[in-house]
């Protein structure tokens, strides 16, 4: 399987820097010469992610002064724009009775419009963060979750935050 370009594994990590709360709305992140320091990659590269976060709405650049955190993740309810999309996370899909309960959720949501975004996680935390991430970007109406180890810490517990700040139920 191939790895990801260097420019997305710098996106990843500025995205999740932005969701874990490490950088919040209206703080100037690092400048490019910090970012390639830090990650150890050309200014293109940087270039190209801070481009992409721009694009996506969750950075702005201000010129002459730097890159900033949007305000997007202080949206309302009334403010967000609804995609009548419901995402489903559980750790695993195809075991024990999830398979009947996916139909059944799909059939629900889709008689009222709506679509599933499914996602598992093979009960592994750092799959969970990958999946929440995913979801946030699709900009979901709704999420169900299985959450994964639900016995020990939860450290996707920032991106969980980030879904009530975008009153995502």
């Amino acid at each position: 399987m191939s790895e990801l370009p260097k420019y997305s594994m710098v996106k990843n990590k500025i995205k999740s820097w932005i969701y874990e709360g490490k950088v919040k709305p209206g703080e100037k992140i690092h400048s490019e010469n910090e970012l390639m320091k830090i990650f150890n990659v050309s200014r293109h590269t940087i270039r190209q992610a801070i481009g992409d976060l721009v694009h996506e709405g969750l950075l702005y650049r201000e010129q002459g002064s730097g890159t900033y955190c949007s305000h997007r993740l202080q949206l309302s309810e009334k403010g967000r724009e609804r995609n009548k999309m419901i995402g489903v996370i559980a750790t695993y899909l195809s075991d024990y009775i999830f398979p009947s309960i996916i139909r059944g959720i799909e059939s629900s949501l889709s008689s009222a419009g709506y679509t599933l975004v499914v996602a598992s996680t093979n009960n592994d935390i750092e799959k969970e963060k990958q999946c929440l991430v995913n979801m946030l970007d699709k900009k979901i109406d709704g999420l169900i979750v299985e959450p994964t180890k639900t016995g020990s810490f939860n450290p996707n517990l920032n991106y969980y935050l980030t879904l009530e700040q975008h009153h995502i139920p």
